[in-house]
């Protein structure tokens, strides 16, 4: 078949319906958006038709053209197109705020217009179109700090957490990723976090994490959210007792999840935990550590990170430190310790230093060599505090007068600039490649010293 007889075909299959047109997406024209604007006003439902259409057309076609509808005087007609009598104009005016809520100029125009008005009242619509725009619009506007707090104060949640539990469509799936994306720029503001919970936002979120139905994507948003929500520590006793099961061993489980975008966030939400004093104990009690360590292994650097931020959130309580040790989690930082990457590197040693408050620990800590990082940072790091700690750690790790201490940092310095560029793969524990070069020579770092 030739491509003229193709194209006849196509063409033929679009007219009866068989196949879907390609939307024609034509350039705004001079003087198209003042024409639209002024026969939205009208109060007849075919001119409000043909405007919402021109202007859903024309806010799709740049952020010149978003914006230049706002300027213009464009919101005032859209926001009574909305309240037509035609479900369409409604729905249509709904998509051109959504589009026009993509520049952030216009959000500050909408908000401080009344343009989030009428997507509340969608989210309520009897028609599920109208509440999935509803949402794609919420989810836009929300960029803006402040349509993001009134959003959650004149009750947004509850009809975002119905139309998440509603999933009766054959695009449900791909609508619930709509509404967690909401969802989750919503709880990205502070003030949102005890609101959002207390309107029950947590069994929903709970329920498409554990969900054998959604797909991975779904689980990452609903788990990003629950880590923002966790933030607040007026949430954390919602958290503890969420459903039969124990929220925290829920948590606990999603840590040791299979795929990194879930367990990153979980690991997020039990370092946001652990700043609760009651919560501490009970986390490591509940076996957190376990799959904290399997995330420390990871060749990915971000999972590292949480993984690194969790347990030296749990390592502030010093009955944990010692099971951290116990736990022989101290290798496993240490492999971490000269990674390349500052945050990841800054992390560990502040996590040594945590665990080196306990005397328990100090044997372990120098058997293994975790005082080379730590005498790595007080000499070379860049960050100040963590240089000033690892200084106060180092001085009762080894308990020696103050001259001598200095004269084995000297030593310990110098070895490290001759060993840099010998480094071997067992950075931490022979040899005097290692990495502050203090064990040269002896097993497991203990000869040098």
């Amino acid at each position: 078949m030739g491509a003229g007889a193709t194209k006849t075909v196509i063409k033929v299959a679009q007219a009866v319906g068989l196949e879907e047109k390609k939307e024609e997406r034509r350039p705004a024209m001079p003087g198209e958006v003042e024409k639209s604007i002024a026969m939205g006003r009208s109060g007849l439902i075919r001119n409000q038709k043909k405007a919402a259409i021109n202007l859903y057309r024309l806010s799709r076609d740049s952020d010149r053209v978003r914006n230049q509808i706002v300027e213009e005087g464009g919101l005032l007609p859209l926001i009574q197109m909305y309240r037509s009598k035609s479900s369409e104009v409604q729905l249509l005016s709904l998509k051109t705020l959504g589009e026009l809520a993509k520049t952030s100029s216009n959000r500050v125009k909408m908000h401080e217009n009344g343009a989030i008005v009428p997507l509340l009242e969608g989210l309520k619509h009897k028609k599920y179109d109208i509440r999935e725009t509803s949402v794609w619009a919420i989810g836009n506007i929300a960029e803006y700090d402040e349509a993001r707090i009134r959003l959650v104060a004149e009750g947004c949640t509850p009809g975002l957490i119905k139309f998440l539990n509603e999933g009766t469509k054959e695009n449900s799936l791909e609508a619930e990723l709509i509404g967690l994306k909401a969802a989750h720029i919503l709880s990205q503001h502070s003030k949102n976090h005890t609101r959002m919970v207390r309107d029950n936002m947590l069994p929903t979120l709970f329920d498409v994490v554990h969900s054998p139905l959604k797909s991975i994507k779904h689980k990452s948003l609903a788990m990003k959210t629950l880590a923002e929500l966790s933030k607040h520590e007026s949430n954390h006793k919602r958290i503890k007792d969420l459903g039969e099961t124990s929220g925290l061993k829920r948590i606990i489980k999603l840590v040791g999840y299979y795929d990194d975008s879930v367990r990153i966030y979980a690991a997020a939400t039990v370092e946001n935990l652990a700043q609760n004093q009651s919560l501490v104990g009970e986390l490591v009690d509940q076996d957190v550590l376990i799959p904290l360590k399997e995330m420390l292994k990871s060749d990915k650097h971000h999972a590292v990170l949480r993984s690194v931020k969790a347990i030296c959130a749990l390592a502030k309580d010093s009955d944990n430190q010692k099971k951290i040790v116990q736990e022989n989690m101290i290798p496993h930082l240490l492999k971490k310790a000269h990674c390349g990457v500052d945050e990841i590197e800054e992390a560990v040693t502040k996590t040594l230093a945590l665990l080196a408050q306990s005397n328990v620990n100090r044997p372990k800590i120098l058997f293994h060599g975790g005082f080379k990082p730590l005498i790595y940072n007080m000499n070379y790091g860049k960050n100040e505090e963590i240089k000033k700690e690892s200084k106060e750690v180092v001085a009762n790790l080894f308990k020696l007068p103050g001259a001598k201490r200095d004269e084995l940092v000297r030593k310990a310095a110098d070895k490290f600039r001759v060993g840099m560029g010998a480094r071997d793969g067992d950075t931490f524990g022979h040899g005097g490649g290692g990495y502050g070069g203090v064990g040269g020579g002896g097993h497991r770092g203990k000869g040098g010293v």
